[in-house]
């Protein structure tokens, strides 16, 4: 009997812990939901502020690209023309002057070049030239203007 009124206890002692689970109130309070979609909110507005700052470097690298080569071609084309053929001068080229790529110019310098006195262009042909290409372009944002410079020496051949 004894084994019976232990039996009889210990079912009532579970049924009182379902009974007191149930009438718990489970689940997210308003606060709680209101703070998760703001954290969730807040998340997803810095990743999306991203966006454009790695479309402007993505441009910003392209139109980079583009100016190193056409500095390049300039570099290519008057070094393939014999010495005598290059002459001493600045020559520009202004915005446009490549159909596809109106947002750039060029500027190239080509003076003679000593190799004793490397800081000043000497005035008399030491049968070395030296060719600098400048490469403008405005920013993507447009507010300023870059360059990058492209050198190479010329010698006869």
């Amino acid at each position: 009997m004894d084994n019976l009124k232990n039996y009889k206890n210990s079912f009532t002692l579970i049924e009182y812990e379902r009974s007191k689970s149930v009438s718990r109130n489970e689940g997210f309070t308003l606060i709680e939901l209101l703070i998760a979609i703001f954290v969730l909110v807040v998340g997803i507005i810095a990743v999306l502020q991203a966006f454009p700052l790695g479309m402007h470097l993505e441009k910003s690298a392209q139109m980079m690209t583009i100016a190193i080569q056409l500095g390049q071609e300039k570099l290519e084309e008057t070094i393939s023309k014999s010495y005598s053929e290059v002459s001493i001068g600045v020559f520009e080229e202004t915005y446009g002057f490549y159909p596809n790529f109106s947002s750039f110019k060029r500027k190239t310098e080509i003076n003679y070049f000593d190799p004793n006195n490397p800081g000043t262009p000497p005035v008399a042909d030491s049968e070395i030239k030296k060719i600098e290409v400048t490469v403008f372009w405005h920013s993507p944002l447009g507010i300023t203007e870059k360059q990058i410079k492209l050198a190479t020496l010329f010698t006869k051949r």
